[in-house]
């Protein structure tokens, strides 16, 4: 029923957008639209042509017409938008998904109930908040903090000059912006810190012990890819021009947001390494420091529209020394696992600038507020000048961090005009020493005390704006689209049930000539020369490691085995009669891995896995490496590692979740071409067949 008396345009505006839009039903009018929209039909319908909206301005009564773009920037409106199905499966190492939320904003009064002044803005103001960053699906401080630093998305400012309070709203196409580093270091401390950072670099620390120290400087550049027409996925998704073609982990394709982040640094190295043979453990000899390093990095990452979940990231690292280049080129999808061992390589470069919106959301941003954002603490300290702009500092520092393993601390400078703080202070310490705090839960310590190497890691740097250019492209966020793939339409459906009698994960390939199940029964078979493998085999036992190697003619099998009592591993090769057992050992009591078959997952077959890796549709980026004829090369090997949870009775068993095991395929190649040596490293989910990632490395020493 329409009301009898026609409402003013006060009465209107101080209404919500759902009271409008039953009003609008009312009369008969169209429901969707902004907040003034909402407002013009009502006041049309129910009013003559001269109504106008007026803003009051101290004990003064005068009317005034408001223009349009002026209201555009104040009146801020937002719709509910309905959950977006998540892109990705619910993997162990992925980032759970958040519905996205969009805030109604309401004009604010002071406490003289003035209304505040018209806001010149330098663009038009969407208004949209992200959620707080999801914690990932097991609780480790370390990949929150480096998913902050590294994978945020970004937001700008809308401003007066008199720096009235304002808020984050998103990134658009077209941003850029262009800083310098100063007064950077990157320090690593205690020998078990090393040795993980060592492993993940394919060995170019092995002469380093104990210490490793690294002061840089540098420029750098962050931007927001404008994409053709051409990349949408159906050509009448006009309005999600500016999005770009991405895979995600399965290789399926999205549309999405493209940031590019390079850096040029220069460096000095200093260490320390062994006195005579490592192998002697005398770690005391200073070296350095080494003045002449040289990196060029660049990382592009994808962010899929719809669901705002981060597909992929392709990093390149190029180390020049005197002559002797090292390039790494690593390709990640999704969030970084929680493990210590797949942030190593991240940690060496969270050089982006922080963008806002992840962080701050929709809080109106002024002198003395503070507030929180997932497991950061922020307060706006006083008010700055930034090359002749004012702005405002904001102090942050990580709270679970802080209760656990070191400290996180940030100073940012942020004006409105730009998309990322033009100045950032950055000191980070992780260490396990501090995990035994009192503020650090049981839980958190325990997995902490597993999950950690001994030492610290810790890195400051500062970073500040050289120049800036604006975009002018809105990213439509959350926007469904024609021809877009469904959600975990690429995973594998595992069907190999082998945990409860099997003795390894199934191979049952067709392309190798000697798969898993031939050397196992080989093994089973060769009682005398493998005796312990054989009779663990026969007698509950299971293979948790396998790998193969073809690149010297016949197929050998490296087979790591565990029973309730003992582990080891044997090494078998196929010969054109038989097979034979190559060397063995076993497993040091502190080496042994749990035997629990209970917690064994339902697979896919080695083969199934083998064929999606070498699908030139799915990875074209990977194939070229490792199988340029289709197949994988006989100098590329292809494995499985299965994981469990410690035995019966550990904290483990009390927590929902933690009692499955994990299983993930992996490889490696190493070749020489075009003078260059290069090693290659894959790892895949045994059970989903989703992509984890590749490292490849390349040096002309």
């Amino acid at each position: 029923m329409v009301a009898d008396s026609s409402p003013t345009a006060a009465e209107l505006m101080s209404m919500t957008v759902a009271i409008l839009k039953e009003r609008c039903k009312e009369y008969g009018l169209k429901v969707s639209g902004r907040k003034q929209e909402l407002i013009d039909r009502l006041l049309e319908a129910t009013a003559s042509d001269d109504d106008v909206l007026i803003l009051e301005e101290d004990d003064e009564s005068p009317e005034q017409t408001v223009e349009d773009d002026v209201l555009e920037a104040e009146v801020l409106e937002a719709e509910v938008e309905e959950e977006a199905p998540p892109v990705l499966d619910d993997e162990p190492y992925e980032a759970e998904i958040l519905d996205a939320e969009i805030f109604e904003a309401e004009l604010f009064e002071d406490e003289d109930d003035e209304l505040l002044e018209p806001v010149h803005t330098q663009r038009t103001v969407r208004l949209e908040k992200t959620n707080p960053l999801a914690t990932l699906a097991k609780p480790s401080v370390l990949a929150t903090l480096l998913v902050v630093l590294i994978i945020a998305g970004g937001g700008y400012w809308y401003w007066t000059s008199h720096l009235n309070p304002f808020v984050a709203t998103p990134i658009e196409y077209g941003d850029r912006m262009e800083f310098t580093i100063s007064s950077g270091s990157f320090d690593v401390e205690g020998e078990d810190m090393i040795r993980e950072l060592d492993n993940n670099l394919n060995g170019a620390l092995s002469e380093v012990c104990e210490e490793f120290h690294v002061e840089f400087s540098g420029t750098g550049e962050i931007d927001v890819k404008r994409g053709a027409s051409s990349e949408l996925l159906d050509s009448s998704d006009t309005k999600l021009t500016g999005a770009v073609q991405a895979r995600d982990a399965y290789g399926l394709t999205f549309l999405a947001v493209e940031q590019e982040l390079k850096h040029d640094l220069t460096a000095s190295i200093s260490s320390k390494t062994w006195l005579g043979d490592s192998s002697e453990g005398m770690c005391s000899v200073p070296v350095g420091p080494i003045s002449g390093y040289a990196f060029s990095q660049n990382s592009k990452s994808w962010t899929e529209i719809q669901s705002k979940a981060l597909l992929s990231t392709h990093s390149s690292l190029t180390l020049d020394n005197q002559g002797e280049e090292t390039r790494v080129e690593a390709v990640s999808f999704g969030v970084p696992d929680d493990s210590l061992s797949d942030l190593m390589p991240e940690l060496l470069l969270p050089l982006k600038p922080v963008e806002l919106t992840p962080l701050f959301g929709n809080s109106l941003l002024e002198e003395g507020k503070s507030g929180t954002s997932g497991n950061w603490q922020w307060v706006v300290g006083s008010t700055i000048s930034v090359g002749g702009e004012r702005g405002l500092q904001v102090n942050m520092q990580h709270t679970e961090v802080e209760d656990c393993v070191g400290r996180v601390h940030m100073v940012l400078l942020i004006v409105p005009s730009s998309p990322w703080a033009v100045q950032q202070q950055v000191d980070i310490k992780l260490e396990k020493s501090r995990y035994d705090s009192s503020e650090c839960g049981l839980l958190a310590e325990y997995l902490l005390d597993r999950a950690l190497p001994e030492g610290s890691i810790s890195m400051q740097y500062t970073m500040i704006r050289s120049s800036s250019v604006e975009g002018d492209g809105m990213i439509d966020w959350q926007s469904g689209y024609g021809n877009r793939p469904g959600s975990n339409s690429g995973a594998l459906s595992p069907s190999e049930n082998w945990g409860g009698s099997g003795t390894h994960m199934p191979d049952k390939s067709t392309d190798r000539s000697w798969p898993l199940e031939d050397a196992v029964t080989c093994i089973i078979n060769q009682t005398l020369e493998a005796n312990e493998a054989a009779t663990a085999l026969a007698s509950g036992g299971y293979v948790f490691r396998a790998v193969d190697d073809r690149a010297h003619g016949n197929t050998v099998w490296n087979v790591s085995w565990v029973n309730d009592d003992d582990a080891g591993w044997v090494e078998v090769e196929q010969r054109p009669e038989n097979c034979s057992v190559l060397d063995k050992a076993s497993f040091d009591e502190a080496d042994k891995p749990a035997h629990r078959r209970e917690s064994i997952p339902i697979s896919a077959k080695i083969q199934q896995i083998e064929a999606r890796i070498t699908d030139s549709d799915r990875y074209p980026a990977l194939t070229p490496d490792i199988a340029p004829e289709g197949a994988l090369s006989n100098d590329v090997s292809i494995g499985y590692l299965l994981t469990v949870p410690p035995e019966a009775g550990d904290i483990f068993d009390l927590l929902e979740g933690y009692q499955d095991g994990t299983v993930v395929v992996f490889g490696q190649r190493e070749w020489t071409e075009n003078g260059l040596d290069h090693t290659l490293d894959y790892a895949i989910d045994g059970t989903t067949g989703r992509m984890g990632g590749w490292v490849k490395t390349s040096t002309n020493s």
